[in-house]
């Protein structure tokens, strides 16, 4: 197969798997029913009740992955990459890559020059792939994106090849690609960008597609684990819902000595037969001998098994239990920090795999723009602590040698507010060395303000000579 059929056929064999986790993300996933009879008799009301947990595993992670700040070593570069940012708005768009590496396991990032500038936009794994070499999975071999367009009133599939030195456009010929597509069903696209066989040449020196995941080599969504406790969830609460109906109407019966059931009495006076189960019916029956009422399920039959589904999707997502319950008992101070370890441990672990592609995507920005430099990318704190407790922590690591710069910006601290500070520092201390100089006293001061020694080297004391 060549490059183009693997990398389309890449891309359909996992958008099912994508849209999967969407839905439960989005928490639009159908019910899982036992039986057909069940199924009809719920599935009107079904999609109306939901209690989406499964997007608190994503939701917890994202909140705590927040870039504080991209440093470079050189102002110059510094400066550029500021310009980069802004001009892309690259703040709300990290927070978009963020999110949805979590929700698909996958996120894409083009990097692509327009109009003498970089543009950099985010992109869906349902429509982009990355494929790496075989013998070393580290090396991106070809990027591709698939979208949908309309070319002269008919559906078509465009196709985009990212190579090192090199774009190639194609087209399909047909309006529905098949789940294995061949190269015959594309045809080159031409535009005035490329050349009669579909293909730009650039000068970028790599493939400007940038992979973020949340493992490797492919990428996991973040609530995978949470599918089956969440179809549990749907299940209950559904049931509950269609039970309230009967909690509100009752269903009454009447016994009839032959035991033949004649017809169903409904509240406004009228009749059907034959008896149909539905809330606030009462059942009427030849010779009625006794009447009674049908029993309904206790709320507790529902919330106690509910309540454990919770519990087990917190434990097997590693996510604390008072995301799930924050009206509940929520820790404090070490007991909290106990309980969030497992979330830190994986929130780091994601830090680590992101961070390795931001570097890659804001080097490539330096390159492009003639700063050949390694760039560092620094979080705001994943642990939760008090604003007392980070003070004494910072203090405490500045204490032992860490420098300013780096205390502040783990703490979050913007790049540019830190260096002016470390500027008034760096004046101030300056400024007290200045004084202490000699011949720069103050008027009216002189040297007598120094304490004198002897021949020994050890100060004279001054009551001593007083006296």
């Amino acid at each position: 197969m060549t490059d183009l059929t693997l990398a389309v056929t890449e891309i359909l064999d996992r958008r099912d798997d994508y849209l999967t986790a969407q839905e439960y993300y989005e928490g639009s996933v159908e019910e899982v029913f036992t039986t057909t009879q069940l199924k009809n008799a719920v599935k009107k009301n079904a999609g109306r009740f939901r209690l989406n947990f499964a997007a608190t595993p994503v939701d917890t992670v994202n909140n705590r992955l927040e870039i504080a700040s991209v440093s470079a070593i050189s102002e110059e570069a510094g400066s550029y990459l500021d310009k980069v940012w802004a001009s892309n708005e690259l703040t709300l768009e990290v927070g978009e890559i963020h999110k949805r590496t979590l929700i698909y396991g996958d996120a894409y990032l083009i990097v692509w020059p327009e109009n003498d500038t970089l543009q950099i936009h985010y992109n869906s794994p349902l429509t982009t792939v990355v494929l790496y070499d075989e013998e070393n999975p580290r090396l991106k071999r070809v990027a591709a994106k698939v979208w949908e367009t309309i070319v002269e009133g008919k559906s078509r599939t465009r196709v985009n090849l990212y190579y090192a030195d090199r774009l190639e456009k194609y087209i399909s010929l047909t309006e529905r690609l098949p789940q294995t597509p061949k190269d015959s069903d594309f045809v080159p696209f031409v535009d005035e960008k490329t050349d009669a066989d579909g293909v730009m040449f650039h000068g970028l020196g790599e493939i400007p597609v940038f992979h973020f995941r949340t493992e490797r080599p492919k990428g996991r969504p973040e609530h995978l684990a949470a599918y089956p406790a969440q179809d549990a969830i749907n299940k209950l609460v559904v049931m509950q819902m269609a039970s309230v109906d009967f909690h509100g109407f009752p269903q009454r019966f009447a016994l009839a000595e032959d035991g033949s059931a004649e017809s169903a009495l409904f509240g406004d006076g009228s009749e059907k037969a034959p008896f149909s189960s539905n809330p606030g019916v009462m059942a009427i029956f030849k010779g009625i001998k006794e009447v009674g009422q049908f029993d309904v399920a206790e709320p507790h039959t529902f919330l106690d098994p509910l309540k454990a589904y919770i519990r087990s999707m917190a434990s097997i997502t590693s996510t604390p239990l008072h995301y799930f319950e924050p009206t509940g008992n929520i820790p404090s101070g070490e007991a909290l920090r106990t309980a969030e370890a497992p979330l830190v441990k994986k929130v780091r672990n994601r830090q680590l795999s992101l961070s390795a592609t931001w570097r890659e995507v804001f080097s490539f920005i330096l390159r492009d723009g003639g700063f050949n430099e390694d760039v560092q990318i620094h979080w705001k704190p994943v642990e939760t602590f008090d604003t007392k407790e980070a003070m004494e922590i910072a203090y405490k690591k500045i204490q032992i040698g860490i420098p300013l710069e780096q205390v502040a910006a783990e703490m979050g601290y913007d790049v540019a507010l830190i260096q002016t500070w470390i500027a008034k520092i760096e004046a101030r201390e300056a400024a007290k060395a200045a004084q202490v100089q000699p011949g720069n006293e103050l008027p009216g001061e002189s040297e007598s303000h120094n304490v004198p020694t002897d021949t020994a080297g050890v100060a004279d004391n001054p009551y001593e000579k007083a006296a």
